[in-house]
């Protein structure tokens, strides 16, 4: 008997000493992430449209937690960017490069990682992946971008046949569907991954009917190059201004929330372009407060249920979004408003509450991050790497001072396929997709300095120092031989 117990204790101090923790160390895990939400419209980023947005759930999240301020995503568009948070891979490694793009089922993804480490796993809403998840124990998903109001989502028993249609707005399903699951979780002995996805504030912007008067009256702040004639000045390509989107208003009304764009015909194009704006802004924000109010019902849940502080919360979107910027909507550029990802984190067993973390960090690095938090190492195939030290203000040495882009789609002639690297200071793009429009190779670059033009008004390729230039273009082509792009870059001076 004293054989059999000193044999006990012996391998119970060799299990505790391994490094390897048992399942009820390790955090539960909810990733919350919404669609095409700018850093810009949260209140704890103190941008631009901070101080109108109403973001009081996320904002508190922030004060329990850490705000990352240069998270970006390496593809700016919804299928590519999912794709990589859930695989760790860039684009041209994973295959999902562009919205035809599907992600097949991989045992190094990371629900499938987590749910043969013992996680009981979920994902709610947004997939548009396009294949059936895999790697979750529940789920329940919107098929394509989904609708608004009254959806319809697919369970796993019936995924490839008819799905279960709800009552309300597509947000407020998300959050009960998500409150459902975790209140009848069939493995609670178990840590739990939930992956709550929002269909917000995706166009056409809608927000659930309480929110459809919210800011009624309100007159929101203007970017400065709104009405400017080119932004940034020195581009070579039009991009999709708000006259689109003006456009979409006027000829499809009842596809977006009310009140109608009302124009006058007298009007000159600055006039109707800032009534454009107007009515972008207070249908956006009202989706980003629906989108709030969810966040605030889950967070409340786990709190009151005791389970908030053993779990790892994170908010976070797919991508950033233009709000008017350079005259701009939508995303897929690599210019800030559209790479920039907001990200949150609280997880008060560890980091700091109100903690800031400037370290360079993209969406290849989510799978390993949370698989670290799980105790787990990333497969070989995963090409990010973990920050959760960076959040302890213990960022290694060899941490990434720059980060690579790379947007495939080339829609000609308003969005060519262009590539990039970004560093703390500077950021390089190549738009080569305008090679094809006959644009001489020299003027498909554009180079903006961060520190001086935060806001990127200005290409300064043609007036900054040669040398700059050349060592920009060398990390350029370093980083994306790193990340096994091998693809020419076609008829490029960085060769």
């Amino acid at each position: 008997m004293r054989y059999l117990v000193l044999l006990w204790v012996v391998t119970t101090l060799a299990f505790s000493c391994s490094g390897t923790k048992r399942s009820s160390d390790r955090p539960n895990i909810l990733f919350i992430m919404s669609d095409d939400h700018a850093v810009n419209t949260i209140g704890c980023y103190n941008l631009r449209l901070s101080e109108v947005a109403h973001t009081p759930h996320i904002d508190k999240l922030a004060r329990e937690g850490v705000i990352l301020e240069n998270v970006f995503c390496t593809n700016s568009i919804c299928v590519p960017s999912r794709a990589t948070i859930l695989t760790g891979q860039y684009s041209h490694v994973n295959g999902a490069k562009t919205l035809a793009d599907s992600l097949s089922p991989n045992p190094n993804h990371l629900p499938i990682i987590l749910q043969q480490a013992g996680y009981e796993t979920a994902v709610v809403g947004k997939w548009h992946l396009k294949s059936r998840p895999a790697g979750f124990d529940y789920f329940e998903v919107l098929r394509g971008q989904g609708e608004y109001n009254n959806p319809t989502l697919y369970v796993m028993e019936n995924y490839e046949k008819d799905g279960r249609s709800y009552e309300g707005h597509t947000s407020e399903v998300i959050v009960d569907l998500s409150l459902k699951w975790l209140e009848n979780r069939k493995q609670k002995d178990k840590p739990f991954m939930l992956m709550t996805h929002f269909k917000s504030v995706h166009e056409p912007f809608y927000a659930s009917r309480e929110y459809l008067s919210m800011f009624a009256g309100d007159t929101f702040p203007e970017p400065v190059d709104l009405y400017w004639k080119e932004s940034p000045q020195g581009k070579t390509f039009e991009g999709w201004p708000l006259e689109i989107l003006r456009d979409r208003y006027l000829n499809n009304p009842q596809r977006y929330p009310p009140p109608l764009l009302q124009l006058d015909q007298e009007w000159d194009t600055l006039e109707m372009r800032k009534a454009t704006y107007q009515k972008f802004i207070r249908n956006y924000l009202q989706g980003v407060a629906s989108i709030d109010a969810g966040v605030g019902k889950i967070i409340e849940y786990l709190r009151t249920t005791g389970q908030l502080d053993n779990t790892l919360v994170i908010y976070t979107s797919d991508q950033g979004y233009f709000l008017g910027e350079h005259n701009l909507f939508d995303k897929r550029f690599m210019y800030e408003e559209s790479l920039r990802m907001p990200f949150i984190v609280r997880y008060p067993r560890e980091i700091p509450a109100g903690s800031k973390v400037n370290d360079i960090v993209t969406n290849v690095d989510f799978a390993p991050f949370l698989l670290d938090y799980a105790d787990l190492e990333p497969p070989g195939p995963m090409q990010g790497r973990s920050f959760r030290k960076n959040l302890w203000g213990h960022t290694p040495s060899d941490w990434p001072q720059s980060m690579y882009y790379r947007y495939w789609t080339d829609d000609q002639p308003v969005r060519p396929a262009h590539l990039g690297i970004r560093t703390k200071r500077y950021k390089l793009i190549y738009f080569y997709g305008l090679l094809a429009q006959g644009v001489r190779d020299e003027n498909c670059w554009e180079l903006y300095d961060l520190r001086n033009d935060p806001n990127e008004w200005r290409n300064i390729y043609h007036s900054a120092d040669d040398a700059l230039i050349q060592k920009l273009k060398e990390e350029l082509i370093k980083i994306k031989l790193e990340s096994n792009d091998h693809s020419d870059i076609p008829n490029s001076e960085a060769k």
